[in-house]
């Protein structure tokens, strides 16, 4: 019987379904995130592609601007809107990414004299670069990488300490960037 618009009824086909997603569908799971370059002193942050527990693949936003004619409002497409990025990190002992992460927000802005160090004063000399990769299932590589241009942490969360808790410390990063790309889709390359 076919359905309402002279179509049929693949709709409620699970063989349609299994077939239009392919491979099975790209897991939450499998990514890695990797601080490329970062600023700052301290300890090394080799480690932060595997103490990364989770980030998020960037959204993407351009701001309406309107314009009004007649009375009538019209929506154009204006400037692209500002992102951030969060990181959820666990801690490590040693707390070595977030002695890190630490210092690099240190140099941006003393928390003692409210000033920058004096050799921090260009872009690159304060940003870093992240990369955050959707990883494929069977291992043979990634499906879609972003980096993260210019960035630089902005805050980092609080960690909460209590005798009852069992659990290893995780914190947030919240990293401010000045644009991102990805050469899967050509976005940000030219």
């Amino acid at each position: 019987m076919a359905a309402a618009g002279g179509g049929s009824n693949l709709a409620f086909s699970i063989d349609t379904f299994t077939e239009k997603l392919r491979q099975g569908g790209a897991l939450g799971s499998l990514f890695q995130c990797n601080l490329v370059t970062a600023q700052g002193t301290g300890s090394q942050v080799d480690d932060f592609k595997f103490l990364c527990k989770g980030a998020t693949l960037p959204g993407s936003a351009i701001e309406a601007a309107t314009v009004t004619y007649m009375g009538r409002a019209i929506q154009l497409p204006g400037n692209r809107a500002a992102a951030q990025l969060t990181t959820s990190v666990y801690n490590d002992e040693g707390m070595e990414i977030r002695n890190h992460i630490e210092n690099w927000m240190e140099m941006l802005n003393s928390n003692r004299t409210n000033k920058r160090e004096a050799n921090s004063v260009q872009i690159n000399s304060y940003t870093g670069t992240l990369t955050v990769e959707q990883l494929k299932k069977a291992g043979t590589g990634v499906s879609k990488g972003y980096e993260f241009v210019q960035a630089w942490p902005s805050a980092t969360s609080e960690i909460a300490v209590a005798w009852d808790s069992n659990d290893i410390q995780t914190f947030d990063i919240t990293w401010e960037f000045a644009y991102w790309k990805s050469t899967e889709s050509t976005v940000g390359t030219d």
